[in-house]
């Protein structure tokens, strides 16, 4: 999909631009931190409705995945006191906001007139982590 280095990094920021101001127009707050280690997983916080995003992650490619992936979370009301309730409860909130982050990159590609000739190259552009791939047919 892309040619160059720099288109990718361009496309990747302007992705990250129209979630931000997804998040902005839903009254939800997102917040870059550059001290966290490449390693260590973004968070939202329910109880001041904001997402903080490792952006010093491993994978730049995954950043727009995983700011979808918090808005989710703060999206569909999911509390701290019911994630860590039970191992069922989390699994099923960590799905749902896998699944509200590729409703919101395939609404990107829908305003944005962008089409892929298929769902692995579709991840692929979003840097869509290979554990969520069997998603893919359920939200494309």
């Amino acid at each position: 999909m892309y040619q160059t280095k720099k288109q990718k990094e361009e496309a990747r920021n302007n992705v990250i631009k129209w979630l931000m101001n997804y998040a902005l127009d839903h009254g939800v707050g997102v917040v870059f931190t550059y001290v966290a280690k490449k390693d260590d997983p973004s968070e939202s916080f329910p109880e001041y409705n904001v997402a903080v995003i490792n952006a010093n992650y491993m994978n730049i490619d995954e950043i727009p995945f995983i700011i979808g992936h918090e808005i989710g979370h703060l999206m569909l009301n999911h509390s701290k006191k019911k994630f860590y309730a039970s191992p069922a409860n989390r699994i099923r909130m960590e799905r749902a906001a896998n699944e509200f982050s590729l409703d919101l990159l395939t609404e990107y590609c829908d305003l944005h007139e962008i089409y892929f000739y298929n769902a692995l190259t579709f991840a692929e552009a979003f840097g869509i982590p290979k554990s969520c791939y069997y998603l893919l047919d359920e939200a494309l």
